[in-house]
């Protein structure tokens, strides 16, 4: 027994088509991001920002471990 081409030609073929998808989606987000308007709180939001994570955490410093010291 052996595995026919036809089904992992066509895996292949729709995979290669959802990257290109997501390729012009993400382009397209890029294109026109002043036109996004971002989503009002719903119930499930509003309720973790009062019980579920109260105040964020405090970020790390944007300098990362591998990044060069800054001269004094």
């Amino acid at each position: 027994m052996f595995e026919h081409p036809y089904l992992s030609h066509q895996v292949t073929v729709f995979e290669q088509e959802q990257i290109e998808r997501a390729v012009a989606r993400r382009r397209m987000l890029l294109e026109h991001a002043d036109q996004i308007v971002p989503r009002p709180a719903g119930p499930l939001r509003r309720w973790l920002r009062r019980h579920g994570r109260g105040t964020p955490a405090p970020r790390a410093s944007q300098t990362g471990a591998c990044d060069p010291a800054l001269a004094r």
